[in-house]
């Protein structure tokens, strides 16, 4: 940011005009010394003769060096002149580029600089409530850059609503590799992509894929979280590279039944999956149960704080050459590992890591390093 601000300055000028104010200063200060030394007035030395000029320049007068002489007057006349002008363009030339910069990030056309944060690729009516799950998973507040084509009175809006949850936008195409540079994907630690209605046409699961791969092909270790209109579509979004597949209104049906043929579950159901404060909490499993049995772990959440939990979810990294090719590699080894490494690739397509759910484990389960613990927190 700062150097697009420098040369922004370097655009309008500001280095000509802050050194035409600096020759103007020292001028003036050097002719006012020359008109007034050795007479009866206060500016006896360059010393005074500066601090004169600079008070006169960007007329502050403390009063407390002032010429007598006719040529001196004369010459603090044209310094108050002069620094009136002079000021005035620096002033404005540093407010215009500083508005502009402004307007840029507003407009999402600035380069962001945000490391470990989340992209949020598309928008759709549902769009804001997946930022009120995350800001309430986060404590409020979390780094959440928004990549989608809305029209700009929309999303000023948008950004308006989220002003301080720490919310980042860049306007442009998601499925565009120029603009998930912008937003830094790079630095990105997981990344969202919404079944998309802000290019003004229908959400379809193909423009999803496409986004999905061009995430992947960009960072292939993006942890990506897909949503798809139908249920034929997760196979697709999987190859594509999607670590994770949310089906658009996969429990409607289960609901409605259920408000029906079993009432009451509708009820239970639905506070645990919206961020109301009741809902589902996973936690990191204490490295002292690791080794032990899911019905000790269970109980000590639950006589701790009131955690019941449900089910343990485990997180298998994934596999790399290093993983594969011995301590002492081979020729053959060292070829291998060139050819991955000018390619950029550090996990093998076929190795990568996944998550398993295990629901209502068995209490004789035995929890392991790649586990963590989901479940209800204590109602207070």
């Amino acid at each position: 940011m700062l150097r697009e601000i420098w040369d922004g300055l370097r655009r309008e000028n500001v280095p000509l005009v802050s050194g035409l104010s600096l020759a103007v200063l020292a001028a003036g200060a050097i002719l006012v010394l020359a008109a007034e030394a050795g007479g009866r007035g206060t500016i006896q030395s360059f010393g005074d003769a500066l601090w004169y000029a600079v008070t006169t320049m960007t007329s502050v007068g403390y009063g407390d060096y002032t010429p007598v002489s006719v040529g001196g007057r004369l010459l603090g006349g044209a310094l108050m002149l002069g620094g009136v002008v002079v000021l005035s363009v620096f002033t404005a030339a540093v407010a215009s580029v500083l508005v502009a910069q402004r307007i840029k990030e507003e407009r999402g056309m600035d380069t962001l600089k945000l490391r470990d944060h989340l992209l949020l690729c598309g928008w759709n009516a549902y769009a804001e409530r997946v930022l009120d799950a995350l800001f309430a998973a986060h404590g409020g507040r979390s780094d959440v850059v928004l990549v989608n084509e809305l029209p700009e009175d929309a999303m000023s809006q948008v950004l308006a609503r989220h002003r301080e949850r720490g919310v980042a936008y860049v306007r442009g195409d998601p499925a565009v590799e120029r603009v998930l540079e912008r937003a830094n994907i790079a630095q990105a630690r997981a990344a969202i992509v919404l079944a998309d209605t802000a290019r003004g046409t229908p959400a379809s699961d193909d423009r999803t894929t496409l986004v999905t791969l061009v995430l992947k092909s960009v960072k292939p270790d993006l942890r990506l979280t897909a949503e798809a209109l139908e249920l034929k579509s997760e196979t697709h979004l999987r190859r594509a590279g999607a670590d994770d597949v949310v089906i658009s209104g996969e429990f409607r049906g289960f609901l409605l039944a259920a408000a029906v043929v079993a009432p009451g579950v509708s009820q239970v159901v639905r506070p645990l999956l919206s961020p109301s404060g009741g809902e589902l909490r996973r936690l990191e499993v204490p490295r002292e149960f690791v080794g032990r049995s899911y019905g000790e772990l269970a109980a000590s959440l639950r006589r701790r704080d009131g955690f019941l939990a449900i089910a343990v979810v485990s997180e298998t990294p994934g596999l790399t050459l290093d993983d594969l090719l011995g301590d002492d590699p081979s020729l053959v080894d060292h070829f291998i590992k060139e050819q991955f490494s000018e390619a950029g690739r550090e996990y093998l397509s076929f190795e990568s890591g996944g998550t398993r759910a295990l629901v209502n484990p068995p209490d004789a389960y035995e929890i392991g390093p790649h586990d963590k613990v989901v479940g209800i927190p204590g109602s207070a």
